[in-house]
């Protein structure tokens, strides 16, 4: 990203949203001592509203039993950022979006992966799975993820 003289760019959280938290009763017994126990299914999104210099990242998160592949509970998470001035990094394309910097983007998947952590650990607590941690995620293969379906469109 090109760094304009005397301009300075200002990014915040404007908001965090849990959209929705389910946790399912399990029908199938299985055995806790083999770790992990838990596959977490991950999905990301954004949403970019540039004349509210604000862009979403979305973290949709599927936690099932690796045993019994039984769906133990779902998270659904919005992280929204405020940035001055969108202008800065923000460029319409022809297709009808906008371009962002591959650099915001992943400092932006970054910090709401972490946040996703922690409400996911608070959300757990006293749970069966209580002491299993949402994986490290690398925000480069999210971006490989969206490049892949981008292409097969």
């Amino acid at each position: 990203m090109e760094k304009k003289e005397g301009r300075k760019l200002d990014m915040r959280f404007s908001s965090i949203k849990v959209n929705k938290f389910s946790q399912f009763d399990l029908s199938k017994e299985f055995d806790l001592s083999n770790k992990p126990f838990v596959n977490f299914i991950s999905n990301f999104g954004f949403k970019i509203t540039p004349g509210e210099n604000k862009i979403s990242c979305f973290i949709n998160v599927e936690m099932k039993i690796i045993e019994t592949n039984e769906a133990f509970a779902e998270l659904k998470v919005e992280n929204i950022f405020e940035i001055k001035p969108m202008s800065l990094i923000s460029k319409p394309n022809n297709k009808g979006g906008y371009d962002i910097p591959n650099d915001i983007l992943r400092t932006i998947v970054t910090i709401s992966i972490s946040t996703v952590r922690g409400i996911l650990s608070e959300k757990l607590k006293g749970t069966v799975i209580q002491n299993e941690i949402y994986p490290l995620i690398n925000p480069s293969s999210i971006f490989e993820q969206i490049e892949n379906k981008k292409n097969q469109n």
